[in-house]
């Protein structure tokens, strides 16, 4: 009875304040198409569907049909879209008004204004006009625009979250706004904002989930409609169903093989057995429609018809799985054994990732949904539970904790349960009755994405003060509303999650770091580190400022594909182990193994003994960990396939039905493991002196579950009892600094010990630690004036980031100090990221005059990376002073030259008095700068100030060949009439330097239209070295290519070029439009030998631009077909059989090498990066497909190694691998890989000119240079299970 009054009263106050704000009489008609559009709000409470219930209620009837279609998406805002800006989406779905054409819109249904509101009133006019032209694009369309205002802010009850509601005075005057937009349009108005009741958010942003129904409620009073109850269960049941088929239509996962760059690959095009991707997922469509179907029949009142969902996928298991034979694969090393802890029959199918509660219980997440759900069918993946009660190394308790997921890639334990990443979302799962089984849910985040289901987020690690670590791969595109803002990743990238402030910082965004990392770790001292699905080891410290200016950072570890790493430390361990890291290197069966050793701020790494391989195909071992006993605990994927882009993704031969935990341990005892989660506060407090790295982790996690005032309480105890002569005194303090920074507890005491410890690696976690506190610190910068000047390289990184962490214009000049001590690459990639992330900061109280640096090399290295516009002044007076170094000086000078106006490249370019001083003629910086503005006239028609040509044409004359070389350069470049004859002088005269005469050829290049040619070809014909005649031809080929393509082949008859000479005359030939045309020419009339023919061909492949017909060509000289046979089955087959049976590995590595596949493939680290990595190949696809891949190289080319020939709007050819950056989306250009230098350029729009899409860069028909039995040899050395 009194739950019943409590709902009465609950409802009689929903229905008042709904009446209060009532609006005119809304209604839908027959024919009805309504659109929900809106951020995170709306994406939940439309999937939770009491809106939608309520209308259709209200509405549907036997002779009223309405639809519903959610195109909202998470951290939406009116400037952005998700359902438009997903990358590569709209050529799957259309433009915004394709869209909403396409779903029939006649009603929008529309909520904006919160998450833009905190951007704050400057922003309010752009906010206006942007929701403006929204609506009245949408009313284009619709009859019909309900618009909901966003709720006011709350104040959160956890005070370790921001207080938001500050925002509600400058949110009001977004809800005006609203009104006044809403009122001119004659649109219905529903104002949550006036009606908010408070205590309805759990973060003082979102919508609680069991608060959806009620707010759904209020929207419905307000349009007059009665509330949902639990009357409408069945009905709300049926709306539910059909939103989550819309969801899976219209927000696909794997959108990449539908619309993205790997929709034309083969393996996406359906087989004997299964559809083509694209059809089984349009098969959504009549489900969609049979659920509107079943929502129209329940609301008319006749009986439910049910889901009738589709019969489920038919799970394939490997029929040759057997567990002895595996084991008898494995090789281990010495003074380990390998065990099995658990299989299949514990409920592991497909594992993914394990984890440790403080109990020492494993959690596992297993897979049979990867890589795609069956059409209609609701994913159902698992976390288990597993428990070695008996301690005798094998799992004999097995609880099915949790069921109902999606791919659940990422799995952690912590603050009492579990994290789960899934799909598009972080979960938080909770077991509150103690039984093992979740039976509380709830999505603490989402918006993540899942383009790419082997590549979402994953592999969550806790740091060592309590954040949560996560990738993701570069088929993902998120974007996540959260108390701080929209938090957001383009590409690949990597996440850092404060949970209990729910702070979320996307780090490396668009894919400045790994393409596909899968596995983070720290060393004893919290340094990062992660490895790549897609190969490589990063040290990852270093890219820990949250900036999206693309930058870069390189790697320390380069072969191989990884999946999993994992610390090694413990006592039972063997001495020369302790501090290494073990990885899962899934391509070639293996657990491998790196050790590390200081080397600046960074490490260098050295590959040790893998600890376990096996022979065994299946092994895929995809996380790794050491266990609370101490042994390393391995997940083995168990599956012949790896992944879904390069075999199909629904093949039979893909496993679902097992799955492996390995256990490899010592054969000394190994760790007892203690139970944390059980244990008193001091006891577990006790235990953060384990030896043990993985005992002081789950001491952390169990810590999470208690009082953090009584956690205090007892970490001030421990902390006072230590032992300062103990040797890891300051370790334990390092421990106590994480332990509290986990619970979000300042310590601003111990952080100043931390900051004065002996150790290097204690001072830089501290110095870590003042960033991450400072906004609960007094006077964090004064705190890191030291550490950005420490003796240690390392703390000096550190010390540079935590100051790109504090949003201070001063921040800025300390992290500045950093260049009068010595930089590696990693304090100098920090330092640039540090003042890309702060200029919003430091920028314009340095236009004001407000910022003062302490030195001027300061001020120039901040200036010179920032660049030009107001700053010049600061760069012109940096410049000039005398304390400035001289590589510093330069840097200076090439910003000043490129963003200067006429005055300055007066000043900076042609002025030698700019470069005198005392008397000393500084030749070689003017050279420079000469150069400078002669490569910035490509692209920027900037001439000086003033009577400029007697002082460049001086220079030209000058008898300092550098001086004059640049002078003649700049004076071709900037068609400089005067020079004209002392460029022709220079390049016609024997007895000048080579450097002079090279210089003068490039120069008569760039004259303008074409007015060098004449005597580029007068010059073609006069005696010269082999080295001067090769940059002639280079120079000529920009303004002549017929004839620069003759001479080239006369060269290559002549068979004096070397190799490297060859490939640069044919890159600047195929650079050039018509450049291929015109040497295919020569090519096919001249009279090569099958020898040079060949040598030729195989440059022609280092260069990256191979092309059909000069293979053709060439193929011709060397008397072969360039046609590949007809492909068939039965010819792969017979091919397969013959490598097996007489191919020699052995010399088909030496045919590898010879045959120049070595200059585009790379193996273990060696070779070209043209083409895919091969290492593993053997073991990562199949026979058939590595033949395949061989042979018919067109037929399905690997994920991002399709090539495109640019041709620029001046005549530039460039070739390369499209991507997708976010300046080139933004601007709407291109990117283009260079397979050879491995950088990304971005062209514009207007600049591009042509584009022909391509496949493969390998040529068809290659193979058929090979000798049959040399193709055996060949396709057996690719087929072998490990390339070494």
């Amino acid at each position: 009875m009194k739950n019943a009054a409590l709902l009465l009263l609950i409802f009689s106050l929903l229905v008042h304040a709904s009446v209060s704000f009532a609006v005119d009489q809304f209604s839908l008609e027959d024919g009805d198409v309504v659109v929900f559009l809106g951020g995170t709000d709306m994406v939940r409470a439309v999937r939770s569907g009491e809106l939608e219930t309520g209308l259709t209620r209200e509405f549907v009837n036997a002779d009223t049909a309405v639809k519903f279609r959610d195109l909202s998406w998470e951290a939406d805002t009116v400037y952005r879209l998700g359902t438009v800006k997903e990358r590569w989406r709209p050529d799957g779905f259309g433009q915004r008004t394709e869209q909403l054409e396409r779903v029939g819109m006649t009603v929008a249904v529309l909520q904006f204004g919160q998450m833009e509101a905190m951007d704050g009133e400057d922003s309010l006019p752009r906010f206006v006009e942007a929701y403006r032209e929204l609506l009245d694009s949408i009313l284009q369309q619709a009859r019909e625009v309900v618009v909901i205002t966003p709720r006011a802010f709350e104040k959160p009850k956890d005070n370790n979250l921001p207080d938001l509601s500050g925002h509600n005075q400058v949110l009001a005057k977004y809800v005006d706004a609203i009104k006044e937009l809403v009122a001119e349009r004659n649109g219905v108005l529903v104002d949550l904002y006036q009606a908010t009741t408070g205590g309805v958010t759990e973060n003082g942003l979102h919508v609680a989930e069991e608060k959806i129904g009620g707010v759904s409620n209020q929207i419905l009073g307000q349009l007059q409609i009665p509330a949902v109850t639990k009357r409408d269960v069945v009905l709300l049941g049926a709306v539910r169903e059909k939103q989550r088929l819309w969801y899976d239509y219209w927000r696909p996962a794997n959108w990449k093989l539908l619309y993205g760059d790997d929709a034309r690959r083969e393996f996406t095009k359906g087989g004997d057995t299964y559809i083509p991707f694209r059809e089984e997922w349009t098969k959504l469509l009549p489900l969609v429609d049979q659920a509107e179907k079943r929502i129209v029949a329940i609301a008319v009142g006749m009986p439910d018809p049910g889901h009738n969902r589709p019969i489920p996928e038919v799970l394939h298991g490997d029929r040759l799985a057997d567990i002895q034979n595996e084991l008898k694969a494995f090789e281990v090393a010495e003074g380990f054994e390998v065990s099995l802890f658990a299989s299949e029959e514990q409920g592991l199918t497909s594992p993914l990732n394990l984890r440790w509660d403080p109990n020492g219980r494993m959690y596992v997440t297993v897979t049979t949904t990867y890589p795609h759900v069956w059409p209609g069918d609701i994913p159902n993946d698992k976390v288990i539970v597993l428990e070695d009660v008996n301690s005798d190394g094998k799992a004999d308790r097995s609880t099915l904790f949790a069921e109902g997921l999606n791919i659940p890639t990422g799995i952690e334990w912590g603050d009492g349960g579990i994290y789960i990443g899934q799909n598009t979302e972080i979960l938080f799962l909770e077991d509150t009755d103690g039984d093992l089984q979740a039976d509380k849910r709830r999505v603490l985040l989402g918006g993540f994405g899942n383009g790419d289901s082997h590549q979402t987020i994953n592999s969550f690690i806790w740091s060592p003060d309590g954040e949560l670590y996560l990738g993701q791969g570069d088929g993902c595109e998120s974007r996540v509303e959260t108390p701080w803002g929209n938090s957001e990743l383009y590409q690949a990238g990597f996440y850092r999650l404060r949970p209990r402030r729910l702070q979320l910082d996307p780090l490396l965004d668009d894919f400045m770091g790994p393409g596909n990392p899968w596995g983070v770790a720290f060393n004893k001292w919290g340094q990062i580190f992660c490895v790549d699905g897609a190969g490589g080891v990063t040290f990852l410290s270093p890219g820990q400022i949250p900036v999206h200016h693309r930058r870069r950072l390189g790697r320390i570890g380069d072969p191989g594909g990884y999946c999993g790493v994992g610390l090694l430390d413990g006592r039972h361990l063997p001495e020369d182990y302790q501090g290494d890291f073990v990885v899962g290197d899934f391509k070639q069966n293996r657990i491998k193994r790196f050790s590390l050793k200081d080397d600046g701020a960074g490490f260098q790494l050295e590959w040790e003994e893998p600890l376990l391989t096996s022979s065994h195909r299946n092994f895929r071992p995809v996380d790794v960990k050491v266990g609370p006993d101490g042994a390393v605990y391995i997940v083995d994927w168990y599956n012949p396939i790896t992944c879904h882009q390069d075999d199909a993704y629904r093949h039979p031969d893909r496993d679902k039905a097992h799955g492996r935990i390995w256990r490899v341990a010592t054969t000394n005892a190994t760790t007892e493991p203690v139970d944390l989660l059980n244990a008193k506060l001091e006891d577990i407090v006790a235990h953060l002196e384990s030896p043990e790295h993985v005992t002081r982790y789950l001491a952390k996690r169990a810590l999470t579950v208690h009082d953090p005032i009584e956690v205090k309480a007892q970490l001030d105890q421990w902390v006072m009892e230590l032992d300062v002569e103990d040797v890891a005194y300051e370790h334990r303090l390092f421990e106590a600094l994480a332990a509290y920074a986990t619970l979000e507890i300042v310590e601003p005491g111990l952080l100043q010990r931390l900051l004065a410890a002996s150790n290097p690696n204690a001072r830089a976690y501290a110095a870590r630690m003042v960033g991450r506190w400072h906004d609960r610190l007094d006077n964090p910068l004064e705190i890191l004036v030291a550490m950005v000047n420490d003796h240690h390289p390392r703390v000096r990184l550190e010390a540079v980031m935590a100051c790109a962490a504090i949003p201070e214009p001063e921040s800025i000049t300390v992290a500045a100090q950093v260049v009068q001590n010595s930089r590696d690459r990693w304090i100098d990639y920090a330092f640039r990221q540090a003042i890309r992330q702060l200029e919003p900061e430091w920028r314009p109280a340095f236009e004001k005059g407000q910022l003062m640096f302490g030195h001027a090399s300061e001020m120039a290295a901040v200036l010179s990376e920032a660049g030009g516009g107001a700053l010049l002044g600061g760069l012109k007076r940096s410049f000039y002073d005398s304390a400035l170094d001289a590589n510093s000086r330069q840097e200076v000078l090439a910003t000043i030259l490129t963003a200067g106006n006429e005055s300055d490249i007066q000043e900076f370019a042609i002025s030698q008095a700019t470069y005198k001083t005392d008397g000393n003629y500084n030749s070689q910086l003017h050279a420079f700068a000469l150069r400078t503005a002669a490569l910035n006239a490509i692209y920027r028609d900037v001439r000086p100030a003033g009577d400029w040509q007697p002082p460049l044409l001086a220079l030209a004359d000058s008898d300092i060949d550098e001086v004059r070389a640049a002078a003649l350069l700049l004076a071709g470049a900037w068609d400089v009439d005067a020079g004209k004859a002392r460029i022709y002088q220079a390049a016609g005269n024997s007895d000048e330097s080579v450097l002079v005469r090279k210089a003068a050829f490039h120069a008569l290049s760039l004259l303008e239209k074409g007015k060098g040619k004449d005597g580029l070809l007068e010059l073609t014909g006069t005696q010269m070295p082999l080295v001067l005649r090769i940059e002639l031809l280079k120079s000529l080929s920009s303004v002549d290519v017929n004839t620069a393509s003759l001479q080239t082949v006369e060269l290559l008859v002549s068979g004096t070029t070397s190799t490297d000479q060859q490939q640069a005359l044919l890159t600047a030939l195929l650079s050039q439009s018509g450049g291929a045309e015109s040497l295919n020419y020569g090519l096919r009339e001249a009279p090569l030998t099958k020898t040079q023919a060949r040598t030729v061909f195989n440059n022609l492949l280092a260069t990256g631009q191979a092309n059909q017909n000069l293979f053709s060509t060439l193929a011709g000289k060397m008397h072969v077909s360039t046609s590949p046979p007809e492909y068939s089955e039965s010819l792969v087959k017979t091919l397969k059989k013959q490598a097996e049976r007489s191919g020699d590995a052995n010399r088909g590595a030496t045919v590898f090498k010879a045959f120049a596949c070595v200059a585009c493939h790379r193996i273990s680290g060696k070779g070209g990066t043209i083409g895919p990595d091969l290492t593993g190949l053997g073991t990562t696809l199949s026979g058939e497909r590595i033949i395949e891949e061989v042979i018919w190289p067109n037929r399905q080319v690997k994920e991002g190694f399709t090539s495109i020939r640019v041709i620029t709007q001046d005549g530039q050819v460039l070739q390369g691998f499209e991507r997708k950056t976010k300046r080139s989306e933004a601007e709407g250009g291109l990117a283009l890989l260079d397979p050879q230098t491995q950088d990304v350029i971005v062209l514009a729009k207007e600049d591009v000119d042509e584009v022909h899409k391509a496949a493969s860069v390998m040529p068809e028909g290659l193979t058929n240079l090979l000798s049959p039995q040399q193709l055996s040899d060949l396709l057996a050395f690719l087929m072998m299970r490990q390339i070494d």
